[in-house]
């Protein structure tokens, strides 16, 4: 007999049980304490073997224990109890709570379903949705537990919540909130709150709202007072706005005030003020200057300068300006205006002298107060300081400096531009207009002229007035050079150590002719020279050291001014042969204790550190060899015996200092951070690391050419221990290329090198500018057709088009004659006067903008060119052609002249029927044309079968001037397997 029923909801349970007994025992069904006979839900069917309940379509609710009681008057009653399981959602959740309300943020409290569904619930799902809303919105379907926090609810809007249980059967009923709740709370305290006014019976008190207003409306303020002698609060007034009257107040009372902010909530935090004395208040001027900040005001010139200043002041304060410190005067262009709380002061068309302080003055008899704004005028600059200073001049450059300008017309000063001319030429030429410091070097200068430079200042409102320099010449003017860098020694041995030192990094206007080396050992006192003749490199190997002596080096550069300062002394170096290892021999000690030596220990120690023991196991002869030593460094070593008893010796003499090799060869690495793409005016840098012992020797390369500071002078190297670095100021297209970085000592040779590519504007193009056809268009007008190629540098881009200019040679005015970009290397000129002399320059362009120009060598005059006929006989016109008699033969001959010549055939044996064609037959010439050849061919007819002919070509032009005859072509004989009785001649027009 089965007592437990398990099922799914929808299905239908029969619960069977057999029955025995007699009489037949009467059946009694009970779900708790109710007879379940009369509930149409179930059906009972009860026989005298067997009772069946039918329970149709379960739900949730069937689950449980139902009671079978059967009795027959016989014996005592049985029960028996039936489980049944019925596999369904989890049934609502129960007592769904709203609590810790906050604003924007509650907590959901529920109890679990009475039912879970024949399965654990798993999770919530939570909902919400706003009261003027329809449908809910999912919170969260994975909470876990029976609360959960909801957050960045909005303030204002009331919100229902449900939640429903879920368990692997799905989803069952929800639990829904009755009313709409508000996630707000009590406002927060008032800020800011400060006395107004006040008269003999009143107080005003001014605040700024609570930063939060608990997520409701503040519906009013509150206002209490007490006074000095009465601790009790009572109310003084409520309002609405931040401002309030508190009245009814006894003259001279002391009194404290607090308010609070309410809303639907309740009141929440109060802010309190006081003692504040009931009487008249007295307020000191004031004027707020929070629209000029920092108490400035700047105004273009020319426009109106209107300063506007809100004041206050009980009593109310008289007005006045000044202008730096002096009475300010009302006129045609200054006006005053002034309202009940504010004042205003209007310059009409600023000039510079209009700039300045402005000062209001607000006095009420008994506190005067002054509020100051500082005007600024913007406009251009105004001179640059000088005078220009010639920092450095030299044949072909002059570096010029000067000072900024003490006004900088209220903008930051943007750029100067550096003009220049020659003192013989009135004419002043742009060298730059983008100089960004103050000092610039000008190029290209001739060698002995005379020169004078002009700068301008230049902001983001104008240029200002030009600064001009007194005349200079430009020609070198030596120095002698700046001290040398500080040496540093390596490849050191017992007797010499090599040494090596950086270029000054001024020359004194003059190449540097070689270095002087002197030496000092630390205990002298006295320098010495090393070098016989001057050193033309920045090593050199000094020779001839002591072995054990420490020594220094010092370098002087020389020039055709003279010697430079000494640069800084090098550090001490010991002269002394480095070693990888040691081997250390000692003399047993003349005195043993007593009893044998059986053991010594060595010891060394770096510098002045401590001693440590080198052997790890006793060493029993007077011999040992120390490994492991670390490389450039010096040691000292020592020897300690021990005898069989244990007894140790004191420590023996330490030895000399021996030097450990230090030899690394050089490795290379570049900066991470540095541009190698960049456009013209940017600047180079390029920077590396560099190790190796000792320190290597760095040269750089450019594009396989070793870079020379004395030659090229825009190309800064700074080298120190462990980093080189490269840097080009303005980079231009010139300094494009492939850059090489090489490290060298006695361990081997490191290179490295970039690709570094500058953007800028086209080279010139390559000339000379050829010219491939000049024709006259018509009595007044005439052309010159160009022809170049392109540019050998492109700047970095592709070349987009040319320009191209034109002037008459008498006057040197250029103008642009293309008025679209000529995207071909080909250009005529046209609409020019014939006979009339002109020159052309052509420049290319690319996206930087407009290259250099190419100028044509000498100028051209417009005319028409003539060239006298010329004749270019193939080698198909020379070969013999054998032709049918009556056939037809061609020859070809090319010919040119300009004007286009005329061409006539002859023969031989006498003229031909038509005119300007040639043939030869019978010892001598005949024309073959009676008519003016245009073509470069022509068919000759009427000829002799089986005979045989030359022909040849006269050329002839407009001007009736006849070329010399072509050469002959070959025998010609008319048979059938050319043509029928003709000739057809061919020639070249070009």
């Amino acid at each position: 007999m089965t007592t437990q029923y398990t099922a799914k909801a929808g299905r239908d349970v029969e619960v069977f049980i057999p029955l025995k007994g007699r009489p037949t025992p009467n059946v009694t069904w009970r779900r708790g304490d109710r007879n379940i006979a009369g509930d149409n839900r179930y059906t009972i069917n009860s026989t005298e073997r067997s009772t069946t309940l039918l329970i149709p379509k379960v739900t949730r609710d069937d689950c449980g224990k139902y009671l079978l009681e059967i009795e027959n008057g016989v014996g005592e009653p049985k029960i028996v109890t039936v489980s049944l399981k019925v596999l369904d959602s989890p049934s609502t959740c129960q007592k769904l709570i709203v609590k810790n309300v906050t604003r924007g943020k509650l907590t959901l409290s529920w109890e679990a379903p009475l039912i879970d569904g024949g399965s654990p619930v798993t999770n919530y799902i939570v909902e919400k949705k706003a009261s003027t809303m329809k449908a809910f919105q999912a919170i969260t379907s994975e909470c876990a537990n029976t609360t959960y926090k909801v957050t960045g609810l909005e303030e204002d809007v009331a919100y229902f919540f449900r939640v429903s249980a879920e368990n692997e059967f799905g989803v069952g009923d929800t639990c829904e909130t009755a009313e709409p709740v508000r996630a707000t709370e009590t406002p927060g305290g008032v800020k800011d709150l400060v006395m107004l006014d006040s008269t003999k019976t009143s107080v005003t008190l001014q605040w700024t709202k609570p930063d939060h207003d608990g997520g409701s409306h503040i519906t009013e303020y509150i206002i209490e007072k007490r006074t000095e002698e009465d601790s009790t609060w009572t109310l003084g007034a409520t309002c609405r706005r931040c401002t309030c009257e508190v009245k009814g107040l006894k003259e001279n009372a002391i009194m404290d005030f607090r308010v609070f902010a309410k809303n639907e909530k309740g009141t929440g935090d109060f802010s309190q003020i006081g003692p504040i004395i009931v009487k008249d208040f007295i307020i000191p001027p004031e004027a707020s200057l929070v629209d000029y900040p920092n108490g400035e005001l700047a105004v273009r010139i020319g426009q109106n300068i209107h300063i506007e200043l809100p004041f206050k002041g009980k009593p109310r304060p008289t007005i006045s300006w000044l202008k730096d410190n002096q009475p300010l005067k009302e006129s045609d262009r200054i006006r005053f205006r002034t309202t009940d709380n504010k004042t205003a002061v209007t310059v009409r068309g600023a000039k510079k002298e209009h700039a300045g302080q402005y000062t209001l003055v607000l006095d009420n008899r008994t506190i005067k107060n002054y509020f100051d704004i500082n005007v600024i005028t913007l406009g251009p600059p105004s001179v640059p300081v000088g005078p220009i200073r010639f920092d450095e001049i030299k044949a072909q450059s002059i570096i010029i400096s000067w000072d900024q300008p003490k006004d900088d017309g209220g903008s930051e000063i943007s750029c100067y531009s550096v003009e220049k001319r020659e003192t013989s030429h009135a004419n002043w030429k742009l060298v730059c207009s983008s100089v960004v410091r103050t000092t610039f070097k000008i190029p290209n200068l001739v060698k002995g002229t005379a020169y004078q430079f002009r700068v301008r200042a230049e902001n983001k409102f104008g240029v200002s007035e030009a600064l001009t320099s007194p005349e200079v010449i430009a020609q070198h003017q030596y120095k002698p050079p700046g001290a040398p860098g500080k040496p540093v020694a390596y490849n050191v041995t017992s007797d010499g150590m090599t040494i090596k030192w950086e270029a000054p990094e001024f020359d004194g206007g003059s190449p540097i002719l070689g270095y002087h080396v002197e030496k000092k050992d630390r205990n002298s006192l006295l320098w010495q020279k090393v070098n016989s003749t001057i050193i033309s490199n920045r090593e050199y190997r000094i020779i001839g050291l002591m072995e054990g002596l420490e020594y220094s080096f010092r370098v002087y550069a020389e020039n055709n001014a003279g010697l430079s300062p000494v640069s800084e002394q090098s550090k001490h170096a010991l002269a002394i042969s480095p070693v990888d290892s040691v081997t250390l021999q000692w003399d047993v000690p003349k005195r043993d204790g007593g009893c044998k030596i059986v053991a010594y220990s060595v010891e060394r120690r770096q510098g002045r550190g401590k001693w440590l023991r080198c052997n790890f196991t006793d060493i029993s002869e007077t011999q040992f060899t120390v490994t492991g030593l670390s490389p450039g460094d010096r040691f000292e070593f020592r020897v300690i015996a021990r005898n069989a008893v244990g007894t140790i010796s004191p420590p023996s003499n330490a030895s000399a200092y021996i030097m450990t090799k230090d030899e690394i060869a050089p490795e290379i690495e570049w900066s991470p951070d540095q541009i190698l793409t960049l456009r013209a005016g940017e600047n180079v840098r390029l920077g590396c690391t560099i190790t190796g012992r000792p320190v290597p020797q760095v040269l750089w390369y450019k594009d396989g050419k070793e870079i020379d500071k004395r030659t090229m002078i825009d190309i800064e190297i700074t080298t120190g221990i462990g980093t080189s670095s490269l840097f080009i100021r303005d980079a231009d297209r010139n300094h494009r290329g492939i850059y090489t970085v090489e490290a060298k000592n006695n361990s081997g040779t490191k290179k490295a090198e970039v690709n570094v590519r500058v953007q800028d504007t086209p080279g010139p193009v390559e000339g000379p500018i050829r010219f491939t056809g000049i024709t006259v268009i018509d009595s007044t007008k005439s052309s010159i057709t160009l022809e170049w190629t392109k540019p050998v540098f492109d700047g970095g881009m592709e070349i987009i088009g040319y320009n191209i200019d034109m002037c008459k040679a008498s006057l040197e005015e250029w103008h642009r004659v293309n008025r679209q970009i000529c995207i071909h290397t080909k250009y005529t000129a046209k609409g020019l006067v014939p006979g009339e002399l002109y020159k052309f320059r052509v420049s290319a362009v690319n996206g930087s903008g407009e290259g250099e120009a190419s100028v044509m060598a000498s100028p051209v005059q417009a005319l028409d060119r003539l060239t006298s006929p010329e004749i270019d006989i193939g080698a198909d016109f020379k070969q013999t052609h054998i032709v049918k008699n009556g056939g037809i033969v061609t020859l070809h001959v090319a010919f040119r002249g300009k004007p286009a010549p005329l061409a006539t055939w002859s023969r031989a044996d006498g003229e031909l029927p038509v005119y300007s064609t040639d043939e030869w037959d019978d010892n001598r010439w005949l024309k073959c044309n009676y008519t003016t050849i245009t073509e470069n061919y022509f068919t000759i007819t009427n000829l002799g079968e089986g005979d045989t002919y030359e022909y040849r070509v006269i050329a002839k032009n407009a001007a009736g001037v006849q070329s010399a005859p072509s050469e002959i072509t070959g025998p010609v004989t008319c048979k059938d397997e050319y043509c029928k009785h003709e000739v057809t001649l061919v020639r070249d027009l070009a």
